[in-house]
């Protein structure tokens, strides 16, 4: 069975080590540590030497003894956002958190720590369980670096379970958006402002003409969101703009819907700007691809029954953020994301209840042992 009091101290010893993106190598050695005295083989991935950071992601393989079992693959990020060195972790009244001067780390190190207590568990009790795959990426924070650079040929499963999501345990995110993040570049002519302004064509004019022609912004309907998220131009107060650029991040959790979406939105922007004398140019980066179950898929089925076995309230939902899990949908893996009780997070504020915490590796636990049957 989970162990509580071994599952706290050791989530306390994980967020106690240094682990900025890019930089989780002695986060890494800890688990690998950790998982060589479970008995495990853990490896290393390449990552790393694409991400131009420490370390690559860690994997471990969890032998099963019920061959027809699905195999599971269970993921979690080991990079924790600034400022995250030197975390100290304060407990009152049953909640853990940091002492204020850093995150407390629990995105993503509940989702770690519940890996590796529902294992260790599984070992003690001898339970009957198919084969479990583990998996702790690096640079989450940063784009899911760990994740895109992977060596998808590494996964052996058919379900998987991003344990990166807030909410209580029993809640089950089946569906999470596709992501462009579109960079635009208007080109204008600069000339002086004061002496001949009618010689140029200011591109922050242009930029502001365009994206005041876009219908909407902000949530658009129920499954899109549409953001303008930076806006950099200007090299002088007596200039005439030459050059502005700015971001748009656009999501939908309805495919067909954010390809229309980015497509119309180009040729707005495009049609304005060449109205007004300039020129334009995009650069259409695709962030994530979507999370796309259903919710009678047998992944998010065996997920509910599990919760449903420990008496917790199961909610299917829908989210309009990004995580590890979409990547691994778009590898072809059907993956869930289940939540764990992180709070607060990316602030100083972060705060996690000891019962979520040991409520997530029950989950996990129950989650391999349904598989079994």
């Amino acid at each position: 069975m989970i162990n509580k009091t071994r599952l706290i101290d050791e989530f306390i010893e994980l967020v106690s080590v240094p682990c900025p993106s890019k930089d989780e190598k002695q986060e890494a050695e800890l688990i690998m540590a950790k998982l060589r005295e479970l008995g495990l083989e853990p490896e290393m991935d390449k990552a790393h030497e694409k991400t131009g950071g420490t370390c690559g992601n860690v994997w471990a393989y969890v032998k099963g003894t019920v061959p027809n079992a699905p195999k599971l693959l269970f993921e979690a990020h080991m990079d924790s956002v600034a400022p995250t060195t030197g975390t100290k972790v304060v407990r009152k009244d049953g909640v853990l958190y940091s002492d204020g001067t850093t995150t407390l780390g629990g995105d993503d190190k509940v989702g770690v720590a519940a890996m590796l207590e529902a294992v260790r568990a599984l070992k003690e009790d001898g339970v009957a369980h198919g084969d479990v795959q583990l998996c702790f990426t690096v640079s989450e924070e940063i784009g899911c670096l760990g994740v895109v650079n992977m060596d998808q040929s590494w996964i052996k499963a058919d379900y998987g379970y991003c344990m990166d999501i807030g909410g209580a345990p029993g809640e089950i995110t089946y569906a999470a958006p596709k992501l462009y993040d579109i960079y635009v570049t208007v080109k204008g002519k600069a000339a002086h402002a004061g002496i001949a302004p009618e010689e140029g064509v200011n591109a922050i004019m242009l930029a502001a003409d365009a994206l005041s022609k876009l219908p909407a912004y902000g949530r658009l309907d129920s499954e899109t969101t549409f953001n303008i998220g930076m806006f950099n131009a200007g090299v002088g107060t007596n200039i005439v703009c030459p050059e502005a650029k700015f971001v748009i991040d656009m999501r939908s959790l309805n495919v067909p819907r954010l390809e229309a979406l980015k497509d119309s939105t180009i040729a707005l922007i495009k049609e304005a700007v060449e109205a007004g004398g300039g020129q334009v140019e995009f650069e259409v980066v695709e962030g994530c691809p979507a999370v796309e179950l259903n919710k009678d898929h047998e992944c998010i089925k065996l997920a509910a029954r599990a919760a449903e076995t420990l008496g917790f309230p199961v909610e299917l939902k829908t989210t309009g953020g990004c995580s590890d899990g979409n990547y691994l949908c778009g590898y072809g893996l059907p993956c869930g994301l289940l939540a764990t009780g992180m709070s607060n997070v990316h602030t100083t504020a972060e705060y996690l209840k000891e019962e979520d915490l040991y409520n997530t590796a029950r989950w996990t636990y129950e989650i391999i042992k349904e598989a079994a049957k």
